[in-house]
């Protein structure tokens, strides 16, 4: 029972390359962190933000950050500073907000030796989020 446990694994060595095999185990891929925002008010103006990151991935700061938002309540924008975006405004109207901030990257560009640049598993991701409006 052990070694069919195994199989998958072997599989993927033996299909694989070595660096895509590394590749299927540790996944290098952009993350967008878990974030619970603060209640926002319609009477004060609003500020939260979170920083994006790629999975095992040191040279993260290597890579350009592209982001788009859905979903965000009348009155309120984004901005984004590199990997890091940025939720402000005020909001309009009271309610929970179910937003979704899409991430998309490329590169890297800067400090590349190799002829061949590092693949990511993949280069998007997204990841909604909930926003109380009293």
């Amino acid at each position: 029972m052990k070694s069919l446990k195994l199989l998958p694994l072997i599989f993927c060595f033996l299909c694989l390359s070595c660096e895509d095999a590394l590749n299927c185990i540790i996944p290098k891929e952009p993350e967008l962190p878990n974030k619970s925002f603060p209640i926002a008010s319609t009477e004060n103006y609003y500020y939260a933000d979170l920083t994006a990151e790629i999975n095992n991935e040191p040279r993260d700061d290597d890579y350009d950050y592209f982001y788009d938002v859905d979903g965000l309540p009348l009155g309120m924008d984004y901005y984004v500073n590199y990997r890091t975006i940025s939720i402000e405004g005020t909001p309009e109207s009271a309610g929970t907000y179910n937003f979704t901030i899409y991430l998309d990257v490329d590169g890297p560009f800067r400090g590349f030796d190799n002829d061949e640049p590092e693949l990511l598993c993949d280069y998007s991701t997204q990841k909604t989020y909930t926003l109380i409006v009293e």
